[in-house]
């Protein structure tokens, strides 16, 4: 096991929990279960397809996030682990190749592969919990966990829509929700009863938990891989002789959004931070004290708190809409609505995918899909404890995160200006996320910083009660001064330490 729980400690091994290359290997399926997920949605922007759109892309999530959970808590890195995934990601394949005709003729197949990723998993924790017997409790509850949400995905098969959805979105419910259940019997279990208290604490004495370095990791790959999907969805392919066109400027446009929401997630949310979603306290919001190299224990309050579930939770409605949002881009890039934008400037296949009208749907899709990400980029933003200098920022957290809000609020609104053309949306949006990234920039900035000009020096001072002699002859033999023993403020004969 990577690291464990026992009692309140947390039991970490000295080996650095590194991404392994069969992971991201998992993440390059992903990019292609994406694209055609996402192409697809934007080529019919209805709430039929919608809904489509948003079932299957939570079933995928969830067989990532299964795997990616159950390799965070275990370190085997054997030929069997290997093999395991790759029978994963077999599954996973056979679920995106029928995620199109779900709805019609497919969906039968759909979820036999979801169920036999999952119940894969669920086995694969039975036998651990027979390896591994001092986890057991957690082990056999993980193995309930997916079962049981496929007791109602078996029963979704034989019954008709719109009846369905009901069975679906409950299997839906017990597969996201399910572990946070578990942690609060855990937690809860004394207030039950003493004795119903005693025998959950014998159960779960050792329970895995979840290495953060590794959970960052593999959720920034992956929103990376996000993010790369958005450019790519923006390419085309032209045959004008002189290709500074509207397709052209769309593109550009596009592409300085993603570029904006990759510095917003990982420079400006996602760095320079004092604590982390995850090691914040459940009570009292501080951190804990988990960050060591070596095999050690160390006094943890809790393993999963309100805010590491938030943060968690959240980036699946991001992703989905910033997927949503790209996908619809890349259908504005090619629309013929404006100046400038000749079909005949395209090759065939792209020539065919070309309209020249907007749906009202493509419409709704760009503007709430790229809004949403952004407001639940702000929620993640919340999640965590940014540092501050001493001196202060610009512009505090709170208001840049409203300025934020403000933004995604004419997000939602702009579908409804029907008379702008794809340019003209496309370039308003760019604009306003252009203005949130600037907001942003300026606001963390501290007050003495300069954008421009010769930056001044750093310095540090620091004031001491000790003789300006003593200091010189220190200085000069090299002899290492021990500064508490000289602190203090305001006595006379103190010096400034620069």
């Amino acid at each position: 096991m990577r690291q464990y729980f026992h009692k309140g400690l947390l039991w970490r091994a000295s080996d650095q929990a590194e991404v392994a290359s069969f992971e991201l290997f998992v993440d390059l399926l992903f990019v292609g279960l994406i694209a055609i997920n996402g192409d697809h949605v934007a080529e019919e922007p209805d709430g039929h397809e919608l809904l489509r759109f948003v079932i299957t892309f939570i079933m995928s999530w969830k067989i990532w996030s299964d795997l990616a959970l159950i390799i965070s808590w275990f370190e085997t890195d054997d030929l069997f682990q290997r093999v395991s995934v790759l029978f994963i990601m077999a599954c996973l394949l056979g679920l995106t190749v029928n995620m199109l005709e779900a709805f019609h003729d497919t969906y039968t197949q759909l979820v036999a592969f979801f169920l036999t990723a999952r119940l894969f998993m669920g086995s694969y924790c039975l036998f651990l919990s027979c390896v591994v017997p001092m986890v057991r409790g957690m082990m056999i509850v993980q193995a309930i966990l997916q079962a049981l949400p496929g007791v109602l995905w078996i029963a979704s098969i034989y019954v008709e829509m719109p009846n369905r959805l009901a069975v679906i979105w409950l299997a839906i419910f017990l597969d996201l929700a399910g572990g946070v259940f578990v942690i609060g019997l855990i937690r809860c279990s004394k207030f039950v009863s003493k004795r119903f208290g005693n025998w959950i604490e014998k159960v779960f004495e050792f329970y895995p938990a979840v290495n953060i370095e590794h959970k960052t990791e593999r959720t920034n790959a992956f929103v990376a891989l996000v993010f790369g999907y958005s450019v790519v969805a923006i390419l085309y392919q032209s045959t004008a002789s002189f290709g500074l066109n509207a397709f052209f400027g769309k593109a550009v446009l596009g592409l300085l959004q993603a570029f904006c929401f990759n510095m917003i997630y990982f420079e400006l949310d996602g760095s320079d931070l004092y604590t982390h979603a995850i090691r914040r306290n459940v009570f009292s919001g501080e951190s804990t004290t988990d960050h060591f190299h070596i095999l050690h224990i160390a006094a943890v309050f809790t393993n999963v708190t309100c805010l590491a579930i938030i943060w968690g939770g959240v980036h699946l409605p991001f992703i989905m809409s910033y997927v949503l949002g790209a996908a619809a881009l890349s259908k504005l890039v090619l629309a013929t609505d404006c100046a400038d934008a000749n079909s005949h400037d395209l090759t065939t296949l792209y020539e065919e995918k070309s309209e020249d009208h907007l749906p009202a749907g493509l419409r709704w899709f760009y503007c709430v899909g790229l809004g949403l990400a952004l407001l639940f980029m702000g929620v993640i933003s919340m999640t965590h404890v940014h540092k501050d200098p001493p001196i202060g920022v610009r512009i505090k957290k709170r208001y840049r995160l409203a300025n934020r809000a403000v933004v995604c609020v004419i997000f939602f609104c702009l579908p409804l200006a029907h008379e702008l053309s794809s340019l003209q949306l496309v370039s308003v949006t760019t604009g306003m996320v252009i203005w949130v990234l600037l907001v942003e920039l300026w606001g963390v900035s501290c007050p003495g910083e300069s954008f421009f000009g010769e930056k001044r020096q750093c310095q540090y001072t620091a004031k001491c009660k000790i003789s300006k002699k003593d200091l010189e002859s220190a200085a000069k033999s090299g002899t290492v001064i021990n500064v508490e023993k000289f602190s203090g403020k305001g006595e006379k004969g103190m010096y400034e330490l620069s």
